[in-house]
C-alpha cells in the first residue's frame, strides 16, 4: 500500500480544481460504495462527538430486574448483565473508542513523520540506523508487540495509547522518507538551499506540505486499524477498564453470555466492523483518487 502511495508521486496528474470534482462524481457513480463507506465513517465521528447526548439512558445505571433481557422497543438492544441499556453503552463507547484510534494515529504520524524527515533528508549513516530500526520494528506484529507492550506495563487508558503508538509509526516514516528522498532532488529545492534557506525552512515550506496528502490517507487507514487494535486490546482486558464503555470492553463483558444473550456481543461487534470497513473503504477511495 505504501509502495502504491509513493508511486503516485511520479503519476499524480496536477488538473484543476474542476477536473478534480468531476473524477470524484464519475468514481462515485460507477462505485457507490465508498460514498456509501464515507457517509458510514461521517456517522461514526458525529456518534462519538454527540453519542453521550443521544443515549437514551444512562450508561452505567443498572437495574437487576432487566438483567441480561433481550432487545425491546425501551430497550432497542437489549440490556448487559448488570442491566444496563446496551444502545446507550455502545453510543458513549465510540467517544472513547473513536477519540484513542484518532490520538494513536496523531502520536504514530507526528512520530513518524519525524524519523521520515530526518531520515530522507539527512540520508548516509543516520538513513541506515532509522530505517534499520524501523525493520526492526517491522519484524514484530504490530498486536502482538503491543500487547507485549501493554502486559508489561498494565492495563489502563495511558498506556493502551503508548502501546498502540508504539508499535504504528513505521508506516508514516517509510512513507515521509520516500517522499523526501524524492522531493529534496528536484530542482527548487536545489535553489532554494543556493539561495541560502536552511533545511528547516525547506522541510517546512517544500517538503512536509508534498508529504500532507498521502500522509492524511494514510493516517484514514491507520484510523480503521487503530479502532480494531484497541478494541482487541479492550477485549483481551489491556485497554480501557470497567465500568468505561469502550467497544472491545463491551465485547469481553458479553463473550461469557455468548449462548443465553447474544446480543451482548452482536451489536458491538456489528458496530465495529462496520466502523472498521468505512474508514479502510474510504482510504483505499482516497488513494485510488491520488494515484489517479
Amino acid at each position: 500500500m505504501i509502495d502504491s502511495i509513493e508511486k503516485g508521486i511520479y503519476h499524480r496528474k496536477r488538473g484543476d480544481k474542476g477536473n478534480v470534482v468531476n473524477r470524484l462524481f464519475m468514481v462515485v457513480k460507477h462505485n457507490p460504495l465508498p460514498a456509501v463507506a464515507s457517509v458510514i465513517a461521517l456517522m461514526v465521528f458525529l456518534t462519538a462527538m454527540w453519542g453521550p447526548t443521544l443515549a437514551p439512558h444512562n450508561p452505567v445505571t443498572t437495574d437487576v430486574s432487566l438483567r441480561l433481557a433481550p432487545p425491546s422497543l425501551h430497550y432497542i438492544m437489549g440490556n448487559d448483565a448488570l442491566g444496563r441499556c446496551l444502545l446507550s453503552r455502545i453510543l458513549c463507547g465510540a467517544r472513547i473508542s473513536i477519540l484513542l484510534g484518532v490520538t494513536i494515529v496523531g502520536f504514530s504520524c507526528i512520530l513518524g513523520v519525524l524519523i521520515g524527515l530526518i531520515s530522507g533528508y539527512r540520508g548516509g549513516l543516520i538513513d541506515e540506523i532509522l530505517m534499520r530500526i524501523t525493520d526492526v520494528f517491522f519484524a514484530f506484529p504490530e498486536i502482538i508487540a503491543a500487547m507485549a507492550v501493554a502486559g508489561f506495563m498494565g492495563p489502563g487508558t495511558m498506556n493502551l495509547l503508548l502501546a498502540l503508538s508504539f508499535v504504528n509509526w513505521m508506516r508514516y516514516a517509510r512513507l515521509v522518507r520516500g517522499i523526501t528522498l524524492s522531493v529534496k532532488e528536484r530542482d527548487f529545492v536545489k535553489a532554494a538551499k543556493l539561495s541560502g534557506v536552511s533545511d528547516t525552512a525547506v522541510i517546512i515550506r517544500h517538503i512536509l506540505p508534498a508529504s500532507v496528502s498521502y500522509i492524511i490517507v494514510l493516517g484514514t487507514i491507520g484510523l480503521a486499524k487503530a479502532i480494531l487494535a484497541v478494541s482487541a486490546l479492550g477485549f483481551l482486558g489491556f485497554g480501557v477498564q470497567p465500568p468505561h464503555p469502550e467497544w472491545g470492553t463491551l465485547l469481553m463483558e458479553g463473550k461469557d453470555y455468548i449462548l443465553s444473550a447474544p446480543h451482548l456481543s452482536v451489536f458491538p461487534g456489528i458496530v465495529i466492523i462496520m466502523s472498521v470497513l468505512s474508514f479502510n473503504i474510504f482510504g483505499d477511495f482516497l488513494k485510488d483518487m491520488l494515484d489517479q
